[in-house]
Formats: structure tokens, sequence, C-alpha cells
């Protein structure tokens, strides 16, 4: 119910009380989120573009030209000479944006997606009603490439995979789904959660724009991007496919409106850009294989336990074999660790990001250990 205005103090006092209510990655026990600390520059460059709205570009040219050295450094970083793009709120809306560019310039529907895909993408067939065609996936636990080349077809607008899935941090066979796509359908790559992370990995298949066949791909700065929440990178091959999803917008600044969002929050973009300035290729690579070390320690760990992997990590997210995953995680949550179940009934979802050292993950086993043996798990 909206009061009497109160003073500045009492406001700032009943914020900070519900800010003492959330949890927060500086305490080490969030082992459940993709997200983690910004760097100190992402914050305070945020704050100084808290009014910037790209939604009209003509009062924000300095946030605009962050906004293409960002598409620029992203298009470079993935392989994807003279490919464009835009800086969006996440990868739902990219993954929006891609199947929305995908049904206007082909005219058809279906939308062939594997099981293992991010749920926006469903709920972006739902938004754009397209029709998604689920296909299952192969041991490894990705899209199975020969039940992609079933389905493919005249009534295919286009085929997403994903380099870095939600779930397990897998990576697609995207060479060869490229190949099936190459001049007969929309390829998107929804690689939010990879595209800060498989750059920099060695021994990795080509998962960007050197495939032919792709079409867009988008990439989270607020993962491991290490910027502020909101910010992803979206790319396409053709700057011309945005005026598939172009409107009239004679009132603002611009003649055409290109995104899904009309006020577009652009804080995200300077914070984005100052901490890949920032970071550089060297400290996103040290960034990343420090996660994965702690990653592959913790596979160790967990095996020497007697416990199983469902499998092994690409990417620094551990998916534990668990007969109960739902009782353990309850038990880890009562000592103030916050995990993550799957879609795979039998599994204990770990993301090991910056935030989780390996003192915190050296407490969590013992935790995870005692809870272990007391469910019988071992």
């Amino acid at each position: 119910m909206l009061q009497k205005g109160l003073e500045y103090d009492d406001v700032i006092s009943e914020v900070e009380k519900a800010l003492s209510e959330d949890f927060h990655f500086e305490d080490g026990k969030i082992l459940g989120s993709m997200c983690t600390q910004p760097l100190d520059v992402a914050i305070d460059t945020h704050g100084m573009f808290i009014e910037s709205n790209l939604g009209n570009p003509g009062l924000y040219p300095g946030t605009r030209r962050l906004e293409g050295k960002i598409v620029e450094m992203m298009a470079e970083l993935l392989n994807g000479k003279g490919v464009t793009g835009r800086v969006l709120e996440g990868g739902t809306e990219a993954n929006l944006t891609a199947l929305w560019i995908a049904r206007n310039l082909t005219g058809r529907k279906e939308v062939i997606l594997g099981r293992n895909a991010h749920f926006s993408i469903r709920k972006a067939c739902d938004i754009l009603k397209m029709i998604p065609r689920e296909v299952d996936v192969d041991e490894d636990h990705v899209m199975d490439v020969g039940e992609v080349e079933k389905h493919i077809g005249d009534d295919t607008a286009a085929v997403v995979a994903t380099a870095g899935t939600t779930e397990f941090g897998l990576v697609d066979p995207i060479d060869k789904l490229s190949k099936l796509c190459e001049e007969h359908t929309w390829f998107h790559v929804d690689a939010a959660w990879g595209g800060f992370i498989l750059p920099f990995l060695d021994d990795v298949p080509a998962f960007d724009f050197r495939n032919a066949g792709l079409s867009s791909m988008n990439a989270d700065g607020h993962k491991m991007g290490m910027s502020t929440i909101p910010s992803a990178v979206f790319l396409l091959r053709k700057e011309e496919d945005l005026q598939n999803i172009a409107f009239e917008s004679p009132y603002l600044t611009s003649v055409f409106q290109t995104t899904v969002l009309g006020t577009r929050a652009s804080a995200g973009v300077p914070s984005l850009y100052a901490t890949m300035m920032s970071m550089g290729r060297d400290g996103y690579r040290e960034n990343v294989e420090s996660c994965m070390s702690r990653t592959r320690q913790l596979a160790r760990t967990v095996k020497d336990m007697g416990l199983r992997l469902v499998t092994e990590p690409v990417t620094n997210i551990l998916a534990v074999r668990l007969k109960d995953p739902v009782s353990v995680k309850d038990h880890l949550e009562r000592r103030g660790w916050h995990l993550s179940l799957t879609k795979h009934p039998e599994a204990l979802r770990l993301v090991v990001m910056p935030h989780a050292t390996e003192e915190t993950l050296d407490v969590l086993i013992e935790d995870m250990t005692s809870a272990c043996r007391e469910l019988g798990e071992i």
C-alpha cells in the first residue's frame, strides 16, 4: 500500500533489511547458480550509466558506441568476421530474438531443439506461436545428430543447439549440426553459458562462427563474463536480417527498433565493456582455468567418496549421481548450501563459479560426505 513518503534514511534502512534477507555470492555457499560476484569495475560503471536507454539510442551515443565495441570484441572472440549484433538483457531475450528472426525470415514455424535445451527456447516458441520439435540426446547427453536429420525439413524455421548446457555444461555437436542447416534453415547456438568459457579451453571442437551454417549466437556477460546483471551479447551474421523484426518508432531517435524490448536497461553495456577491457584474454583464460581446476578436483574427490558422475565435466558444472538427490540437497540446504537439481532423476548439480574457492569446496565436501553417509548414499 502506497503511504506517506518516508525520510531517505528510513527508506534506505528498509531496503537494506530486504538485502540482508537475500543470499549473496560472497558467502561462497551458492553452488547452484551460473552467476557470480561481478568485478568492482563492473559494479562501478553500471551505476554511472543507470539512466541509459538504448531503446532511444540517439540520446545515448556514448553507450551505443560501447555496445558496438562489445559486439566487435565478441565477434572476434567467437571467430565471426563481419558479424553484427546487440547487447540484450540475457539469454532468454537473445533466444527469443533469434527465433523471431527465423520465423519471419523463413515463413516457417517449426523449431528443432534438443531435450537438453534451455527452457527459454520452449518459452520463445510459445510466445511466437512456433512448434517445438524436441529430439532426444545421445549417450553423451548432447543433441543426437541423427535425430535432427530425421526431423529437419521444409517446415523447419530453425535448429537450436547449445554450447554449454544449463544442466551439465556440455556442448552439442555444433559442427555436424551446422552442416545439416547450411543453406537450408536458420541455425542458432545458445552459448549463454559457454560463450565466455569455451574460447579459453583447449581441444574444444569448433562451436562458433567458424561453422558456415551458423546464423546467430548469444553469450551472457553476467555469467562467466563477470559483469553485472543484465548483459548478454546477441550476434548474427547479417545486419539486414534484423529488418525482419523491425518496427517503426518515429517518436524516438531511431527510425526503427529491432529488439524485443522498447525501453532497454542499458547500464549493463558499460559494465560489460569495462569488464572485458579489464579482464582481457589472459584474465578470462586464467579465470576459466582456475574454475576448471577446482571442478576437476571436486570431481576426483566425489569419486573418491564412492559416488559417480553423470558425465565428466566439459565446463565448470558437475553433476553427481545420487539415489536420492532431493534429500541430499535438502540436507545440505539446512547447512546453508544452495545447490540445484536437474531433469535427470539421479543428479545433484554443482556450479563451480569464481566465488567457490578451494576452502569453500573443502567445507562442502565435509558436509556432503556427512549427508551422504547419513542418507545411505555411501
